[in-house]
């Protein structure tokens, strides 16, 4: 029988925390699965050392990149727990990263960053890599086809009672697909069944899980092309509606917050972007200030000063994957004003 996800993290827990006892005396440790956190949303587990280390909330993220620390921090900072990250076997790079931004981590082949006060330990190990007979199971649940349905979740509070046939049509996705993430979101506890209804549950960490893996999942997938539009106001000065385009990432942002001045757009399309690339003289540049992509989402744009504007939830996953401390901001605003 496959595994489900959370077995699957329960086995990288007890492989990362094998690791951990071979550096320091952690002695019998017990996990409690499935804890609220300050912002209401639910912690992985929390777990208490019988030696040396302090109680520290868990949160497992199998596929962790680079990519994702942005989304990430942000989440862990919201939180009033000492967070111990535990994943799968992570780069040098991300585990440079992850140092830098104090982020507390474990993984399945030996990388740690640890460090507490009292008593004070402080153990850093990096290089270790997975040797060819680890489990290629332990993926994150979080990847493909299934990201488009829990967008669809997301974007629409509806949808989690909508029909499968119906949710596959939004989100662009085989039925199947839609049957299989809905089972596997039961088993996560994100969705909960009362009295025939289904609700969606711990939104804001199924936010920020979606939000980590639409840099690598997602938009690569959408088919980016880049471009540069002479006229750095193309997305204030042309009638974007006629196109069939909706407007995402950072000039979006700047609709929504009036608190950014965009230096990269971005265009989500349906269709053949001939016309428009005539009307706003693209140029083909592989590092333009313009990105497209292809829509994959079927709901109605809304509109801010008449302009089309995707799901904030997909700016704000743009923003972080653009990167950058002012773009980190920027998201805190649309969170703050806008259902994401």
């Amino acid at each position: 029988m496959k595994a489900t996800q959370r077995e699957r993290e329960k086995k990288a827990l007890r492989a990362a925390l094998l690791k951990l006892r071979e550096e320091i005396p952690i002695g019998d440790y017990t996990v409690k699965w499935e804890v609220p956190t300050s912002i209401g949303t639910v912690f992985d587990g929390v777990v208490n050392f019988e030696n040396i280390l302090d109680e520290y909330a868990i949160e497992i993220k199998m596929n962790l990149n680079h990519n994702m620390l942005d989304a990430l921090e942000f989440y862990l900072q919201a939180v009033d727990r000492t967070v111990l990250l535990v994943t799968g076997a992570i780069t040098d790079r991300t585990a440079m990263e992850l140092r830098c931004r104090n982020i507390q981590y474990i993984d399945t082949v030996g990388n740690m960053y640890i460090t507490q006060e009292n008593p004070f330990i402080l153990l850093h190990k990096t290089g270790n890599r997975p040797s060819a007979t680890t489990d290629k199971r332990l993926a994150n649940a979080f990847v493909g086809a299934r990201l488009r349905v829990i967008f669809a979740l997301l974007v629409n509070e509806d949808a989690v009672n909508f029909t499968y046939r119906e949710v596959a049509k939004v989100a662009r996705v085989a039925l199947g697909t839609v049957g299989s993430t809905f089972k596997e979101l039961k088993l996560l506890k994100y969705i909960r069944v009362y009295k025939h209804k289904r609700k969606l549950m711990n939104r804001e960490k199924l936010v920020t899980r979606w939000l980590e893996a639409y840099p690598t999942e997602i938009r690569p997938k959408l088919n980016p092309k880049c471009f540069t539009a002479p006229d750095r106001n193309w997305w204030i000065q042309e009638d974007l509606k006629k196109y069939g385009v909706i407007l995402g990432g950072e000039t979006a942002a700047a609709v929504l917050t009036k608190h950014l001045h965009p230096e990269h757009g971005v265009l989500y399309t349906k269709g053949d972007i001939h016309e428009l690339a005539k009307t706003l003289r693209l140029r083909a540049d592989p590092g333009g200030n313009l990105t497209i992509m292809d829509q994959f989402w079927e709901s109605e744009a809304f509109y801010v000063n008449n302009i089309p504007i995707a799901p904030p939830i997909l700016v704000c996953a743009e923003l972080f994957a653009e990167g950058g401390e002012r773009n980190v901001e920027v998201v805190k605003i649309i969170k703050d004003n806008f259902d994401v």
